[in-house]
Order: structure tokens, then sequence, then C-alpha cells
């Protein structure tokens, strides 16, 4: 989206005075442009909260213009133009004389009134990076556990014993989405099931299924070094759309061996099987240890 946004700036009009950010998702995308043309920059709020008043953040008033030139109002996207309905409708009545330019960095390609600028057309469905899990089809997604809602173990913390029982208590909170997950699928053994339940009640993170490695113990599962083929197995049996993983290797693995997408969060690389190069496909069998890798399926009944 940065790089995109600076390759368009040159069609955003020189008269804009003031730059419009519409909450949460178009925050981000409004501060850019207002940092690459040195305009001041507020939210829609703020905005419509000053009313009258907002032409004092003007950039032309600042400079010992008028203050009358045109606001730029900036979303992320527009799909249907519902949003951009509601934020039009609230601009008309805080500053109804003031001329105002929409745009919207991603257009879902439909046919929406009011909407000035687009720079990049993107059909549905789609998923941007910033809200990918706060998007409400997580409720299809697998979610992994550790790296993605929560910081990964030390090496000293990884024990499977009191400092891991010690973490899986007290975890550092990375995201909370907004959703219900779909799946949780992690590697986190069973026997951990009653620490992980309490972690994500407290933190508030709501699911339909978790999802542990079982039949194994802590030892087995380093030694066989398959953290992506239990993911990439579970993920391939179930009607799951995306699979949500922080490592890049696992959610290579992940993809290759269910034939499904898997988004890598630490890289916020998407890995697809259909995209991938030859060389990439079956990388798992190549990369995970043969005997290791046997003797786990054959605990897991695989």
């Amino acid at each position: 989206m940065t790089h995109l946004i600076r390759r368009n700036m040159p069609r955003i009009p020189a008269d804009i005075d003031l730059v419009v950010g519409v909450p949460r998702s178009g925050l981000s995308p409004a501060a850019q442009v207002a940092l690459a043309r040195n305009l001041p920059f507020v939210t829609l709020d703020e905005y419509v909260a000053g009313g009258a008043d907002a032409a004092r953040f003007s950039a032309r008033q600042r400079l010992g213009g008028t203050g009358t030139g045109r606001i730029l109002v900036v979303d992320d996207s527009v799909g249907d133009g519902g949003a951009l309905r509601r934020v039009r409708a609230a601009l008309a009545q805080a500053a109804p004389d003031r001329p105002i330019v929409y745009l919207a960095i991603y257009w879902s390609g439909v046919s929406v009134e009011g909407l000035d600028l687009w720079f990049e057309k993107v059909s549905r469905p789609r998923l941007f990076e910033w809200n990918a899990l706060h998007h409400d089809g997580i409720g299809n997604f697998c979610v992994d556990i550790d790296g993605v809602l929560c910081s990964d173990p030390t090496r000293a913390q990884n024990d499977d014993g009191p400092a891991y029982d010690a973490f899986l208590r007290a975890a550092p909170l990375r995201v909370r989405p907004t959703h219900e997950i779909g799946w949780l699928v992690s590697n986190r053994l069973e026997k951990y099931r009653p620490q992980t339940e309490d972690w994500l009640a407290a933190m508030g993170i709501r699911y339909r299924e978790l999802i542990l490695l079982d039949g194994v113990s802590a030892e087995t599962r380093r030694a066989a070094g398959a953290h992506g083929w239990f993911k990439g197995k579970v993920y391939a049996d179930l009607p799951a759309e995306l699979f949500i993983e922080s490592e890049p290797f696992q959610a290579r693995d992940i993809a290759s061996l269910s034939g499904k997408p898997a988004l890598c969060t630490d890289t916020w690389t998407l890995y697809r099987p259909d995209l991938n190069r030859p060389g990439q496909l079956n990388a798992v069998s190549r990369s995970l240890g043969r005997r290791a890798l046997r003797a786990l399926r054959r605990k897991l009944g695989g």
C-alpha cells in the first residue's frame, strides 16, 4: 500500500488543504498522504467534532490563505459504498460548503457514487494485511497460537516443565482478533489444553475448536521437526480457506501439504501452491528428516 500511494501521489489534486482519515483502516494511508504532501491531517471524528471550525487545520490558512481549499477524505478501501455513504452524510452536516475529494486506495470494481479517486482495483474476496486478524472471514480460517496470538516461548521457557507451564499461563498477548476464529491449530501438546484454554478465555479470544498435537512427547516433536506437517495435515482435512501462521518455513510447508493458501505474519507473505515455483512444491518431503517424520506419523496414525 505504501508503494502504491507513493506512485500515485501526482494524481492527488494540488489544491488540497486538509487530509481527513476514515477510522480505522483509513488512518494509515491518510497519514502517509498528508506526510508526503506536508498537509495537516485529522481523523473524520475530529473533523466532524470541529464542524465549521475545522478550517483552522487548513494548510492554506496556516500560510496566510483563506483556508477554503478542498478536503481529501481517505479510506483504505471501498466495497459496495456503504461506508462512503455514511462518511458523506456526516461531512455534509459538519461542513456543507467545503469542496471534498473522496479517495480509496483500493476499489472493489463495483460502481460507487461519490468516489472520486482510487489507486488500484482489487476485487472481492480480498484480505488486507492490516486487518487480516480482524476480518469477519476469520470464522473460516485456521490460526496458530504461538507467534500469532501471543509471543513464542524463549528457549529457556520451552522446557516442557515448570518454565513452560508458567509461560502458557501468562504468555504476552500480541493480538486479540475481533471475530470468532474457526479453528485454532497449534503444535502445543494435548496435555497443555487446560492452560491454553484458560489463557484464551482470560484474553477474550473466541474460537470454535482448539486442535492440539496428541500422542507424542515434546522430545519426539522436536526430533521430528515436523511442525508444519501436523498443521498442514489438519488444515487439509478442514473446510478452512486460509491458515494464518507466524513462521515462514511452516507457512510454506502448510501450503504445500494442504494445497491451500497460508499467510505468514512474520513476513506478511502469502504462500499459495498455485503460485509456488516447482522447486518449492513438496518442500516438506525434502526438508524434514524422513525417519523422524515416519515415527511421528505412526504415532499420529497418519
